[in-house]
């Protein structure tokens, strides 16, 4: 059987009608027409109906059987409208529900009909064009609109995407730009850092897991579950904001806000926001979750100059990460969103009510109850008693500073055009010892203030006759330094009798047997007009500690032994041109003969310009080259071989006069002295090893031998006395030591250079101005070596360095002599023993009777200094 039909047909308009839902079984109804209001009669049978009877526009004639009125649903009507003739006595409007049907289109017929009048088909017409389709067609239309700017949109940012994955290397390695250059010692401590921007390096690892948790909780924490957007944080975001009218929470993840570091783009745009998306969805398809928290917990700005976590955990507590408490990781944690405004430095209301904020969060959640607010009440209380303008600038640490920009000048040599700071991330492991660096500084400061405040050294001009080529060198030097260091020179106070620069020192420290520089300190202490490296780049007359050097050079060439007698009288010589020259020794006196090593001691001038007349200009030449002028340029730009030369006034740097001293203790050879062992850049890259490089430009071999090995142990021999007696023991150093004092005319320079077998060190001081000398108590037993003495002293006590003994000679071989002849020891003669050459015995065998003599006894301490 076939459906029951749901529609009819009006027999007075033609026109087609929807049938009630659902349909009656059985029974007669009547019908009225949606179309022209007039009526018919259907009888339904098993569904089916027929039209019974149309009923005339007049009064419808009466059927046997009443038909029934289809009323499904009813609408109250008010009591004056119940007159209506289309209304029932129960008050109710009677209009069938499938009249308020939309009425479909008309079926194709074949039967006639008489047409409606032009009025009623243009009303007709005009129903048929609803305002109900019109709103579905706008609203179907704008759909399809929105979608396709959406497909469109969503595939530009998919390309978008997929474009910036590729840029993602290239956006993290822009973020180790200004990342500190970090300056090692030999095991690895940190010793100082190069920066303009200060950036952790921490490892995920190195943060505690409560830190992370506690970040993740503030910033983001559904962290692990989203691809780069919390799009119910969006949401959430945005009513919230709306009923507030004004912004009250933001919904970045930390992907976003690590994409935000990397564009470094703060402007309030549609474009930023877009390009950020992208960058995030394009970090979450390359990086792991654990690196992306890494990178942006390392990088996130957190105030004062501080970027990431683990340079502000130094800044405000001063600690490692892994010292903080649960409280400090909090006051932490509240930063990233707004770190000026949240700084418990600048603001610590607005820092505390944001931590109260968090505090309430946590509650909420039902995490971290045991927090302790009195704890936080101790942070704000501790944090004010600091600057609010302090930066990380102002603890910077560096407790090397002429090595750092001795450092900084090497970086600059490597990298050429490149910027370090901007490249950024250089690690540089250098053989400084931290242990002594750090004792250094504040001890030469303290040192030169104390000597100072007593009187000991003074300033007092010395000079008035014009500049000297060594004046003039010394300007010329410290005007190059000064425009590196976009210091300004004022040559005026070089003439001014009210020069106001300090008394300075140089300190380098060296180990012998392998030319490392264990520390080093170039000046009083280290500013934006004290960067000049005296210890490296000054050069100076050494005064008698060249006298060392000089005797080694003749006891090698087997012109002087251990046990030669020296006549201390006066000298005069006569030179070409009129000129005169007549060494004096400091204090004017004279001892008649004396031993080598009485003249050593004594720091005899006469004695060592006769040595000098006995090595001859030749011999002078040959060892001074090996010792300091291998280099044939360096050599005719600095050596001048005349006898003053024996006096020391060839101008050596400190670093070279330790490196000199390491020969005695190293079995004669001498270890070209570096302190860079190597430099990797932030991706491991090697950029520089110790090995071919001519570090300090002194144009040496890595390694040469100046002496004999038998020689090294005659003159240790022979320094030990010396050093014992220099002047160190006033600094407070008692142990074993060779070492030799030097003063320079008019007390312009005092030095001390000092070695063990664990360490050989120089120290210098003197005003940079040639012009100032250090008055009559500037010696260099009285000035320099006590402050070798404190350095030492202080080293060996904290076992900083370890020591090593002075070794039985192997080389040289040990002879008794006759301590008023110098040869081999009679009979009757007073007995010393000395080192000699294993080729250049004693010269033969004393046979003077000595009994009846009255043997030297002299007080070799006596107008020592």
């Amino acid at each position: 059987m076939s459906a029951p039909s749901l529609k009819y047909l009006c027999p007075h308009c033609q026109k087609a009608s929807r049938l009630p839902e659902p349909l009656p079984k059985e029974g007669k109804f009547q019908l009225t027409c949606a179309h022209c209001s007039e009526k018919v009669i259907l009888n339904f049978s098993d569904y089916r109906f027929e039209i019974l009877q149309v009923v005339p526009k007049e009064t419808p004639e009466k059927v046997s059987e009443p038909a029934q009125t289809f009323q499904p649903f009813r609408i109250p009507i008010p009591e004056a409208t119940k007159t209506d003739s289309r209304r029932d006595n129960s008050g109710y409007k009677s209009k069938p529900f499938w009249e308020r049907k939309v009425v479909f289109e008309r079926e194709p017929e074949t039967r006639t009909f008489k047409p409606k009048p032009l009025k009623q088909r243009l009303i007709s017409n005009g129903r048929s064009k609803s305002p109900r389709f019109s709103y579905l067609k706008l609203a179907f239309t704008a759909t399809s609109v929105c979608l396709f700017l959406f497909i469109l949109g969503f595939s530009y940012f998919v390309a978008g995407v997929l474009a910036t994955k590729k840029e993602v290397p290239l956006y993290l390695e822009s973020l180790s730009k200004n990342i500190p250059t970090k300056i090692l010692d030999r095991n690895g401590q940190m010793v100082s850092e190069i920066f303009q921007k200060r950036t952790s390096t921490l490892r995920l690892q190195d943060y505690p897991e409560d830190m992370i948790s506690i970040l993740l909780n503030i910033e983001d924490q559904k962290f692990f579950f989203h691809g780069g957007i919390d799009y119910s944080a969006i949401l959430r975001a945005f009513f919230k904001n709306v009923i507030n009218l004004s912004y009250k929470q933001g919904a970045s993840t930390i992907t976003q806000q690590l994409a935000r570091i990397i564009l470094d783009d703060r402007r309030k745009s549609l474009n930023r926001k877009w390009r950020e998306a992208q960058l995030a969805f394009a970090l979450e398809s390359v990086l792991t979750k654990e690196q992306i928290l890494e990178t942006y917990m390392n990088h996130v700005y957190l105030g004062h100059g501080a970027f990431g976590f683990g340079e502000g955990v130094k800044f405000y507590f001063q600690k490692n990460p892994m010292e903080l408490s649960k409280e400090e990781m909090v006051l932490l944690a509240s930063l990233p969103s707004a770190p000026n405004k949240y700084s418990p430095l600048k603001n610590p209301e607005d820092s505390y009510s944001r931590v109260r904020a968090i505090l309430q969060m946590f509650r909420n959640r039902g995490i971290y109850p045991n927090l302790d607010r009195e704890k936080f009440v101790s942070f704000y209380h501790n944090l004010s008693t600091r600057s609010p303008n302090e930066t990380v600038f102002g603890s910077r640490q560096d407790i090397a500073p002429y090595v750092t920009e001795h450092v900084r000048g090497i970086l600059s040599s490597l990298e050429g055009d490149k910027n370090i700071y901007e490249s950024g991330g250089y690690t540089v492991e250098t053989t400084l010892d931290r242990g002594a660096q750090e004792l250094i500084g504040p001890m030469v400061r303290e040192y030169l203030s104390r000597n100072r405040k007593s009187g000991r050294i003074q300033k007092k001009r010395v000079r008035v006759k014009p500049e000297s080529p060594m004046d003039l060198a010394f300007r010329q030097k410290m005007e190059e330094v000064s425009i590196l260091n976009e210091m300004v020179w004022n040559t005026e106070s070089l003439e001014s009798e009210k020069d106001t620069s300090s008394v300075q020192a140089a300190v380098v420290g060296i180990q012998p047997n392998t030319g490392q520089v264990l520390f080093l300190h170039g000046g009083e202490e280290f500013n934006s007009q004290n960067q000049f490296n005296r210890a490296t780049q000054m050069r100076r007359q050494t005064g008698s500690s060249i006298k060392a050097v000089l005797y080694a050079s003749a006891i090698d060439a087997g012109v002087i032994q251990s046990g030669t007698r020296i006549l201390d009288a006066p000298l005069y010589y006569r030179g070409g041109g009129g000129k005169e020259w007549a060494p004096e020794n400091l204090g004017g006196s004279f001892d008649g003969e004396i031993s080598l090593r009485t003249a050593i001691v004594k720091s005899k001038n006469t004695a060592a310009v006769q040595v000098a007349e006995r090595l001859g200009s030749a011999g002078i030449e040959r060892y001074f080259t090996k010792y300091f002028f291998p280099n044939d340029t360096e050599k005719k730009n600095r050596y001048r071989g005349d006898l003053s030369l024996a006096l020391g006034t060839l101008e050596i740097s400190p670093l070279e006069m330790a490196s000199a001293f390491t020969g005695f203790v190293n079995q004669g050879t001498v270890k070209r002295p570096y302190l860079i062992q190597r430099i990797k850049n932030s991706k491991g890259m090697v950029l520089y090893e110790v090995g071919g490089s001519d570090e300090f430009k002194l144009k040496l071999p890595p390694e040469r031998q100046v002496i004999r090995p038998d020689t090294a142990e005659v003159m240790v021999s022979l320094l030990r006395d010396s050093g014992r007696a220099s002047g160190v023991r006033g600094g407070g150093y008692a142990g074993d030591l060779i070492g030799k004092t030097g003063t320079t005319n008019d007390y312009k320079d005092a030095w001390f250079v000092g070695a063990r077998p664990d360490l050989a060190l120089a120290v210098w001081i003197g005003y940079d101005n040639p012009k100032f000398g250090m008055g009559p108590s500037g010696l260099g037993g009285a000035v320099a070596a006590p402050l070798w003495g404190e350095i030492v002293s202080s080293i060996d006590k904290k076992n900083i360095i370890p020591k090593i003994q002075f070794s039985q000679p192997v080389y040289a071989k040990s002879y008794k002599i006759c301590s008023l002849t110098g040869k081999q020891a009679g009979t009757n003669c007073p007995v010393t023993n000395e080192l000699y050459l294993s080729d250049y015995p004693p010269e033969g065998i004393c046979t003077e009777d000595h009994k009846a003599t009255h043997s030297e006894n002299k007080d070799l301490m006596k107008g020592l200094y």
